[in-house]
């Protein structure tokens, strides 16, 4: 993921971020798939309140209705940058672990030379 991916990702889930929070102080709930009335939406209280299908005004075209920064949130959220990002996340652990097991073997060298220092004072 690029530098410039990663702001992207930044501002737009700060974006949402926002505009939820104003939302959830509201009506507090988390998003879902919604399904009745033969039609698919994503919302927290009913009725596509996040996202929904509708007709363009103008040409009658299908489009999406969204709340400010939602739809640049899901692309910016996409699988492949949330792949990537999971990877991200298992090459930071993988460093923790190596940090660990090192930090492991300096407690037990610095036991071994405080050790040996008695043995050679006495």
């Amino acid at each position: 993921m690029t530098l410039e991916e990663k702001q992207r990702l930044r501002e737009a889930a700060a974006v949402a971020d926002a505009v939820a929070h104003s939302y959830v102080r509201q009506r507090p709930g988390s998003w879902s798939l919604q399904t009745s009335n033969s039609f698919r939406r994503i919302g927290m209280h009913g009725d596509g309140d996040v996202l929904c299908a509708t007709k363009h005004p103008v040409d009658g075209h299908p489009d999406l209705l969204a709340a400010h920064g939602v739809l640049d949130y899901i692309v910016a959220a996409q699988p492949r940058v949330v792949l990537e990002l999971l990877d991200y996340v298992d090459m930071i652990e993988g460093r923790l672990d190596r940090l660990n097991e090192i930090e492991r073997q300096l407690i037990e060298m610095r036991a071994a030379v405080e050790q040996m220092l008695r043995e050679v004072s006495r």
